[in-house]
């Protein structure tokens, strides 16, 4: 359970394997499935129009408590838990406040309270809304309701917060926790002994008329902590911390329940995959499904635990398809999951995950890292990668279907009103936008507590961007060829973008000399490098920009790099082809001309040494001025191959050489050489080494490039 308080590629999954188990589902998942050759896990995605941005928008707060649950009618958001006031979007704590009692509603498209305002005594865990919309079902822990008499659950007009008048249900126990409501029926769940003072054990449902009870009374040995319909309609999804029902141990933490009869649907797959639930010593009670979502295909869960293997097998989300149960995905990440909602195109979560590699996103960090929400693709997008945490308290799941992650993730400071030191307990919404409500404090730093918006189209725009700037974000500036400039910097990173774009500014330009898309995330930072080839043999000033999608900057600090003076300009390589008369497979001829000094050309070194003279020719792709070259000897400290003395040569077509235009003596050392050349208009230049620095038959060069005459 935790602590209670990759970039992206393109990836093809090629294997059988994989294939079968992305188009076929889970079939079969035995305890630990293996699969011999786990493929990468989904490629992290990029936010598209269809995921909300990681702005938060003003939304109205509560005051010193949580929201537990929420639903939503139309652009309604009715919010309950425990809290007596409301406070006004943004507003300091204690101030601007209005009194509401453990439930407010608000509108989601504006964030302002609304003036639903019905009073109840005790702290409300459930609310769901009647299929026609006009009212809204309350659970929890309560006997009073606007003055009145009512045991755990309610009704209440959906506009005016009025008590439904004839329905008077009542439940004895501690409380309801789960409602779900369909056609003329309404089912509650929870940790209660009766319903209407008849026997029920935890799970019991009403007439929406008049309240009576109906003999619908299937039986849990622990509480029920969520309900929905099944979309494919025969069904009540029931979830929580159970260990069995009506004496079947097989369903555990969640099992599809026959709307009329009652019956456990032993047909129903997900409890053949997903076990979260357990009675028994010291983990009875600490494991289960925590939330439940639907859309018009599937239905989503979320997994916690605390007891090891044994007691639950899933912290994270799970999705199975609507009607069968079937698992569609798994995403294991590690951490309890709590709140879940989906638009039909994203599934929203929220937890305190810890570790998520299995999925494409952080790894386990030291010291530990939590995050508190997620969004994933509501199909398939691979498989899990390695469970790679101690087997004892969590299953591998390598091999199973999994969704794709999208970079979203909003900074939130956790509450510690319920005693789970959390952040976000709840989500609903209307598709682009969501609420989440929790007991959170801030988010993005900014006072949003208890609730908070989010939309894929922000008032004024997305406005957060990359992160790091300035002293935060400091580059650094090297010269490895005269006129040329190399600029590196740790990528950014953004709470909703995975690819920056970066651009590369000399001081006095108003246009970037160099630019590059690079994925980045909080966890995975890799290496920028930017390079200026047209730098002036002065000592420049440069700043690294980060852009993302919707034009938001961050700026580095500047750096200085100490440029020689070139002896023209340097030519870009893109499209040149690199052939050599010898090279090693590890050391083959295109490595003197990728950019990366780390990596040389070098002539084949297994089998015997090929003597000299060895050539290395470059084809420029089209016919070029050329006015000098520049050789990069090997830059690791070792001399094989280093040339010495040499010859340059050219040709238009490739096949028909003439003499040498140059030829010379290197120095031995790891410094740039430059070979200045008469004025030459070609296509295929030749290096051709005719002798070696420690006097054996290898040549090597890190790097090759070629300058144009500057006028």
């Amino acid at each position: 359970m935790g602590n209670k308080t990759v970039l992206r590629a393109r990836r093809i999954f090629a294997s059988i394997a994989t294939v079968a188990l992305l188009v076929g589902g889970l079939t079969a998942l035995s305890a630990q499935s293996a699969v011999a050759a786990v493929p990468p896990p989904p490629p992290l995605l990029q936010r598209d129009g269809t995921v909300v941005t990681s702005d938060p928008i003003p939304t109205v707060q509560i005051d010193n408590g949580y929201v537990w649950a929420q639903t939503t009618i139309g652009s309604t958001v009715y919010a309950v838990g425990k809290f007596d006031n409301a406070r006004e979007p943004l507003a300091a704590p204690g101030t601007s406040l209005t009194a509401r009692s453990n439930v407010l509603a608000y509108d989601i498209t504006t964030g302002q309270l609304l003036p639903f305002a019905p009073l109840v005594n005790g702290v409300i865990k459930a609310v769901a809304a009647s299929p026609d919309g006009s009212r809204i079902y309350i659970g929890g822990s309560f006997n009073s309701v606007n003055g009145k008499d009512r045991w755990n659950f309610a009704a209440l007009d959906a506009k005016t917060g009025q008590l439904v008048s004839g329905f008077v249900p009542s439940i004895g126990g501690t409380g309801v926790y789960a409602i779900a409501a369909a056609g003329a029926n309404v089912y509650v769940g929870g940790l209660f002994t009766q319903g209407n003072g008849t026997a029920r054990k935890n799970l019991a449902a009403f007439t929406a008329a008049n309240g009576a009870l109906l003999p619908w009374a299937p039986q849990t040995d622990l509480q029920v902590d969520a309900m929905v319909m099944d979309p494919a309609g025969q069904n009540v999804i029931a979830a929580g911390r159970f260990s069995q029902v009506n004496g079947n141990a097989s369903l555990r933490g969640a099992a599809a329940l026959d709307k009329s009869t009652g019956a456990p649907d032993a047909s129903w797959a997900l409890t053949k995959t997903v076990t979260n639930g357990s009675n028994s010593g010291e983990s009875a009670g600490r494991s289960g499904i925590f939330g439940l979502a639907t859309d018009t295909t599937g239905i989503y869960g979320t997994g916690w635990g605390f007891g090891g293997i044994s007691a639950n097998n899933l912290e994270g989300t799970f999705a199975a398809e609507a009607g069968t149960g079937k698992v569609r995905w798994i995403a294991d990440c590690l951490g309890d999951h709590y709140g879940v909602y989906s638009t039909g195109k994203v599934v929203y979560t929220t937890s305190h995950t810890h570790a998520c590699d299995t999925v494409g996103m952080q790894p386990e960090q030291s010291p530990r890292v939590h995050r508190y929400s997620e969004a994933f693709t509501t199909d398939a997008r691979g498989v899990l990668g390695t469970q790679r945490a101690d087997p004892n308290r969590y299953r591998n799941w390598a091999g199973t279907p999994a969704p794709s992650a999208y970079a979203w993730t909003p900074d939130w400071t956790v509450g510690t009103k319920t005693g789970l030191g959390q952040a976000g307990l709840s989500i609903t919404g209307t598709g682009t936008m969501i609420s989440i409500g929790g007991e959170f404090g801030t988010v993005n730093n900014k006072r949003f507590e208890g609730l908070v918006r989010f939309s894929t189209t922000p008032p004024g725009g997305a406005k957060d961007g990359p992160r790091l700037s300035g002293a935060k974000w400091v580059p650094t500036a090297a010269s490895d060829l005269p006129g040329q400039a190399k600029v590196t910097i740790p990528a950014n990173w953004d709470r909703d973008d995975l690819t920056l774009t970066y651009e590369l500014y000399r001081h006095g330009t108003a246009t970037p000399v160099a630019t590059a898309k690079v994925d980045g995330t909080w966890w995975n930072r890799p290496a920028v490098t930017l390079e200026d080839r047209t730098a002036d043999a002065t000592a420049p000033q440069y700043t690294v920009v980060a852009k993302d999608g919707d034009g938001n900057t961050a700026v580095s600090q500047a750096v200085s790099a100490k440029v020689a003076a070139a002896p023209g300009l340097l030519l870009d390589r893109a499209g040149w082809k690199a052939t050599a008369d010898s090279q090693d497979s590890r050391t083959p001829a295109a490595f003197a001309i990728d950019g990366a000094a780390s990596t040389i050309w070098h002539s084949a070194y297994t089998g015997g040494i090929a003597p000299l003279p060895h050539s290395l020719t470059l084809d420029l792709g089209s016919a070029k001025a050329i006015a000098a070259l520049a050789y990069t000897p090997r830059q690791d400290g070792d001399t094989n191959g280093i040339i010495s003395t040499y010859q340059v040569m050219v040709s238009a077509d490739g096949k028909t050489w003439g003499k040498p235009i140059a030829s010379g003596t290197f120095a031995g050392s790891s410094a740039t050489r430059l070979v200045s050349l008469p004025r030459t208009t070609t296509r295929y230049v030749r290096l051709v080494a005719t002798g070696s620095a420690n006097g054996l038959g290898y040549t090597s060069a890190a790097e090759i490039n070629l300058y144009a005459p500057r006028n």
